[in-house]
């Protein structure tokens, strides 16, 4: 995401969307009552005496709406954004609008600490690469794209281990050539990561090697015990994910997740609900607050996040198995700097 005016003084914020990642990010900036400044096009009036087989011109206009709800579906490349008209002829009417790739909106509101560290978040693009998960055992495979705020699954492909077609050998050779063609169809990848249980990762990752078709991509071979998603996440929340995935949201968020999970069970350093992330931040003892994606925007988050100084904050997105976790314990998770 790009910023291109930023005018705290006016409460302006004019934002340039660069990726589908940012449509996430803005999602979480704009809420209900925020008003937006963004172009649409509108069917333009004819004469009667006008041929009216033509079709109908279209102009691109500025509007200014009064945010009343915001649409995100996710892996999608658009946000929607439905709206009261506030200026011009059509004032008082609603209107919807499609923000994407390549958009520019200006946003007028004063953004609280939340909101300007996901603003900061998104123009820093802690995702600047495409990684890109392969995921497989002898039965199937999944090829997954990374984004912040979730693993989008864009193959699922069956290796037909018992079908007439695969090979007297053990190995299906339709199978891998399936899966390196699906990975072909991706666009600009930077790292492709091959993972799973027994040898099928590694003997996809050696293909692979050998395709000059993948010179200079970064290509790394992991075992886990899973395949599928399972074993993304498992990677994700591992030490070895360590720099292939350094600045990556979403490996971030697994890790934390993580330690979360191990204090709890082990050190007591983990705390859980709202009335007890107030306690503790209070008594400057909190390390690290985990908020649901979902409370965010809640008033008591707002305002337990404005007292929180000296904390790190981090958002989990609601499209992940970590946000699933954190939704289990109330929304609200914290890790303590040390026991009470």
């Amino acid at each position: 995401m790009k910023i291109i005016e930023d005018n705290p003084k006016e409460s302006k914020l004019v934002l340039m969307i660069n990726t589908i990642d940012d449509l996430w990010y803005l999602k979480n900036i704009l809420d209900r009552g925020d008003q937006i400044i963004t172009s649409v096009f509108r069917r333009q009036e004819q004469n009667a005496d006008l041929n009216r087989s033509k079709a109908t011109e279209r102009k691109k206009i500025n509007i200014k709406l009064n945010v009343e709800k915001i649409d995100f579906l996710p892996y999608t490349d658009n946000l929607k954004i439905l709206g009261e008209i506030l200026e011009g002829e059509n004032s008082g009417s609603h209107q919807s609008v499609m923000i994407g790739v390549d958009d520019e909106i200006t946003i007028i509101k004063t953004l609280d600490s939340g909101e300007r560290a996901f603003l900061d978040e998104a123009v820093e693009n802690y995702y600047k690469n495409s990684i890109v998960f392969v995921s497989l055992d002898d039965e199937s495979c999944i090829i997954a794209l990374m984004k912040s705020y979730g693993i989008q699954e864009i193959a699922d492909i069956s290796s037909k281990k018992s079908g007439k077609d695969y090979g007297s050998n053990g190995e299906d050779p339709g199978y891998y050539k399936e899966i390196i063609a699906s990975i072909k169809n991706i666009k600009n990848p930077a790292s492709i990561i091959i993972l799973g249980p027994g040898f099928e990762h590694t003997k996809l990752y050696k293909k692979i090697m050998d395709d000059p078709f993948f010179n200079g991509i970064a290509l790394h071979d992991f075992p886990e015990t899973d395949n599928g998603k399972r074993g993304i996440y498992e990677f994700m929340a591992d030490k070895k994910s360590g720099d292939i995935l350094k600045g990556a949201r979403l490996a971030a968020d697994e890790k934390l997740i993580e330690n979360f999970l191990i204090n709890l069970n082990k050190t007591g350093l983990s705390i859980y609900g709202y009335d007890e992330l107030v306690k503790y931040s209070r008594m400057n003892m909190v390390e690290d607050i985990l908020i649901s994606e979902s409370k965010f925007k809640d008033p008591e988050t707002r305002k337990l996040l404005n007292e929180a100084t000296g904390i790190n904050i981090h958002v989990i997105s609601d499209y992940t198995e970590s946000g699933d976790i954190i939704k289990q314990f109330g929304g609200y998770c914290g890790i303590l700097r040390y026991k009470y």
